[in-house]
């Protein structure tokens, strides 16, 4: 089984703050750290962690960033065959203020990654088949998104979308094209003009989206767990873990990774509580890819929980 990720890749710069600024503020950080990011990097990781074959596709800068960036991946078991270096955009950078309460606030310049093509993609998708998972999120073009979830679906490919950030308009084409879409309560209200804030709300979100032609929708709620539901009717709610949070950044990405690590070995509910384990220990780390739990971890835990 193997998961081809059109992805973003980024070096992110974590503020540490007492609070985000304010306009016209200027702020002296607490503290700073410098990791690897990037939502399609992270997962990438997460997945490769967790024991997927993980074969990125995406684009870096032709500078030491980027170069510095795929020997990390590539350290954390990812293929990088297919992730290449622009000549002309830089590698993509993300400043990130983390609060007191482990919440953040999120900027990010894409550089490369707004120049991955269809062409790009195409050798990866030659390498796929039934069985498969291509997975993408919005920090890569959107047309190119769409032409891929197309011709995966063609292939008998799963294809996955985690519609982040969030977008308000997207073609129902893709959303056609995509069998298990992954949004966060902010996306899912983007997506579907639903104020996406308790149960009754969140299950008219998920529904809206199954009207939309996707197949299987996951929204992630924080601290609130997550909610299920499929185009054949079934929906459930699975309860996040007490853990106390230090830093969100990459939660939502460690979750989807250790979702697609787990979904076919065993029960859909089962994959589930496996990616609420990995994005809550997640959350008790800082950073983004060094957060991300090995399978051992998230393994050991539940034993612990369960």
């Amino acid at each position: 089984m193997t998961l081809a990720l059109i992805g973003s890749i980024n070096l992110d710069q974590l503020f540490s703050v007492d609070h985000a600024p304010k306009p016209g503020e200027t702020l002296i950080a607490d503290g700073l750290i410098e990791a690897a990011g990037g939502k399609g990097a992270n997962q990438a990781v997460a997945a490769a962690k967790n024991g997927l074959d993980v074969r990125f596709v995406g684009r870096i800068g032709d500078d030491g960033a980027g170069a510095s960036l795929k020997e990390g991946l590539t350290a954390a078991g990812v293929n990088t065959t297919h992730l290449l270096a622009d000549k002309k955009q830089p590698t993509g950078r993300a400043v990130i203020f983390v609060e007191p309460s482990g919440q953040n606030r999120i900027v990010v310049a894409s550089g490369a990654n707004s120049a991955v093509t269809m062409t790009d993609v195409t050798p990866v998708l030659d390498e796929l088949g039934a069985g498969d998972y291509l997975l993408a999120t919005f920090e890569s073009p959107l047309d190119t998104v769409t032409a891929a979830f197309i011709e995966a679906k063609k292939r008998g490919v799963t294809t996955v979308l985690n519609p982040a950030p969030a977008r308000s308009r997207v073609s129902d084409e893709l959303l056609a094209a995509t069998d298990i879409i992954i949004p966060n309560e902010g996306e899912a209200t983007a997506l579907t003009g639903i104020d996406t804030v308790d149960a009754a709300s969140t299950a008219e979100s998920a529904n809206a989206l199954l009207r939309r032609g996707v197949q299987r929708v996951i929204i992630t709620l924080a601290e609130n767990g997550s909610y299920y539901a499929d185009a054949d009717g079934d929906q459930f709610a699975t309860p996040a873990f007490n853990i106390k949070a230090l830093d969100s950044t990459g939660a939502g990405d460690t979750f989807i990774g250790g979702f697609l690590s787990q979904l076919g070995r065993g029960s859909l509910e089962d994959a589930i509580v496996y990616a609420t384990a990995a994005s809550g220990i997640a959350v008790s780390r800082p950073g983004g890819q060094p957060s991300i739990p090995l399978a051992s971890e998230v393994e050991a835990f539940l034993k612990e929980e369960l």
